[in-house]
């Protein structure tokens, strides 16, 4: 084991230092300490194939929730197995309680990954420490491509100012390098990222890339991130706008085939073969500028110019009203594909460029860009089965802000599911400890976030008998809680461990015994109750009274 190097976060762009890692094809492991807590990135030949955060947000089971291949119901159940066996592997065991597919589960892990690792870039003041050998956990076939790690932490973890500091550090104007746009891929790029690619394919500064209908946060983290895994040539200071942009060249697919890696090329992340699995969120929808631009230009006037103004005019009035990608090419959903494909092509022949051109408009505020734009992205969806399909499923969920809304309302839950699991294991910690009052305070605490777990309730049913110094007067009572625990809940081991802990206490060993027998029926390993059984047939003199279930079974 050996120090490879160490420094700060700001030592340089942060994404700079994890491509360099990459680049170099190390194989070891990017330890990072912020305010006591260590976060972990391993790479093995130069691909992320491991990482660990110290955040709860982090969790695999977290992440599992928000993605929906968890349900609120087995989310606190994951975290008491996670407790009771720590050494064991996050996603196997939400995998094995989930019942998840193989697939689904190296996507989880690979999503796991990617979010542990990209959560370095919010880290503002930090230490790190590169070493040669890898602690976290490594599931060969799992590794990502650093590129998609770089630019969904520049899109979702880095602050605005850094951010906008970084991008300073890195240079005023960037251009595509052409022979690595076979690269693009690898940085998980989608169809809002194309405006800003074209931009770059020709060169741009920041100001000629952050137009109205771009997005100004993801338009910087795709040029952080191109930059600083070496894809873009770059100069210091931007340079003056030309007056008409040369046409551009076309820029590579981001849905293709990975590329091979080439032998000494260091401009290209060592193993680019590596899935990115990480899409990051779609970014919000389009707001209204408010800055006045100029309308086109129309220096011919012909039937075909009215005819093409008609159309843009049309179109952008249904774009700018949030309009989807059917209203937009005119099509019902039941549209055919060969529909689709005829609509698009009829829009795109009076969009495309040369086509405004010959008819005598010139773009000069670049909303007709902006609409083909938008027009190519509608067909990119529609035409596509399987993201149309999707595509088709989160409209009839109520469009893109109401699946928005069902994330945020996902993660709330699992913040609360996670805060009451929390608060129930800090009650059982206070109770054993005898601290009753800290004890029901937590366990309240639990069932307020929680209320329909089932543990919670019993184990604050029991919290508040032992609180009680006549139990006898509150004996009846707590002893109909439980019940009504065990009815609601017929799986309820801890319901019926603490009724019978109750009984005992009331001089009811008969029926306490029958409660405890039935807990060791339903788990055979319960310590506890295997105790609470010896002494109530030592009690009850053997097997006499009711000592004939599992356990004296079991002694015979």
């Amino acid at each position: 084991m050996a120090e490879l190097a160490r420094g700060t976060v700001l030592d340089r762009p942060w994404g700079r230092t994890l491509g360099a890692l990459a680049i170099r094809g190390l194989t070891g492991q990017i330890n990072v300490i912020s305010d006591g807590k260590v976060y972990q990135v391993g790479f093995h030949g130069g691909a992320v194939c491991g990482a660990h955060s110290p955040l709860a947000s982090d969790s695999a089971v977290r992440i599992a929730l928000t993605g929906s291949l968890l349900s609120s119901t087995q989310v606190a159940d994951i975290v008491r197995h996670q407790q009771a066996n720590p050494q064991r592997d996050e996603i196997e065991l939400i995998m094995e309680l989930a019942r998840l597919a193989p697939e689904q589960s190296m996507r989880l892990r690979r999503r796991s990954i990617a979010q542990r690792a990209a959560r370095t870039f919010s880290l503002e003041r930090a230490d790190f420490v590169v070493e040669d050998h890898i602690t976290v956990r490594f599931v060969p076939g799992s590794e990502l491509d650093i590129r998609s790690v770089i630019y969904l932490g520049a899109r979702q973890f880095l602050s605005e100012s850094r951010l906008n500091g970084e991008l300073g550090q890195l240079g005023g104007w960037f251009q595509l390098k052409p022979e690595l746009d076979e690269y693009l891929p690898q940085y998980g790029f989608g169809e809002a990222e194309q405006p800003v690619l074209e931009a770059l394919s020709r060169g741009a500064g920041l100001a000629e890339i952050e137009q109205p209908e771009i997005e100004q946060r993801m338009a910087r983290a795709v040029v952080y991130a191109l930059v600083s895994c070496g894809q873009c040539n770059v100069e210091a200071a931007p340079r003056a706008a030309a007056r008409k942009a040369p046409t551009p060249r076309p820029v590579a697919s981001t849905t293709s085939a990975p590329p091979r890696q080439r032998p000494g090329d260091t401009s290209r992340q060592p193993s680019p073969n590596r899935r990115a699995d990480t899409e990051a969120d779609p970014p919000a929808g389009r707001s209204k500028s408010t800055t006045q631009v100029p309308p086109r230009r129309v220096v011919a006037h012909t039937p075909q110019t009215a005819e093409v103004e008609l159309l843009i005019r049309q179109r952008l009035a249904l774009l700018d009203a949030g309009a989807d990608h059917y209203a937009l090419l005119g099509l019902p959903r039941e549209a055919t594909s060969a529909h689709i494909q005829k609509a698009y092509f009829a829009l795109a022949r009076q969009l495309h460029p040369d086509r405004l051109q010959a008819v005598g408009i010139v773009d000069d505020n670049r909303e007709a860009q902006r609409l083909f734009a938008q027009v190519n992205t509608a067909f990119a969806v529609l035409g596509n089965d399987k993201k149309r399909e999707a595509y088709t499923d989160v409209l009839d969920r109520g469009g893109e802000a109401a699946v928005r809304d069902e994330q945020n309302a996902a993660e709330q839950m699992a913040e609360r599911i996670l805060e009451a699991e929390e608060a129930f294991r800090k009650g059982e910690a206070a109770l054993r400890r005898d601290a009753i009052p800290l004890a029901i305070k937590e366990l309240e605490r639990a069932m307020a976030l929680n209320p329909d777990e089932s543990d919670y309730q019993a184990l604050l049913t029991w919290a508040k008998f032992c609180a009680t110094p006549d139990k006898a007067s509150i004996g009846a009572a707590t002893r109909k809680t439980l019940g009504g625990i065990i009815n609601a809940f017929p799986g309820s081991v801890t319901g019926r461990f603490y009724l019978g802990r109750v009984d005992r206490m009331l001089g009811r060993d008969k029926e306490a015994l029958r409660w405890f027998e039935e807990v060791l029926e339903m788990e055979p390993g319960h310590s506890e109750a295997t105790a609470e059984v010896r002494v109530l047939q030592s009690r009850l003199g053997g097997d006499k009274g009711g000592g004939g279930g599992l356990f004296g079974r079991l002694k015979r």
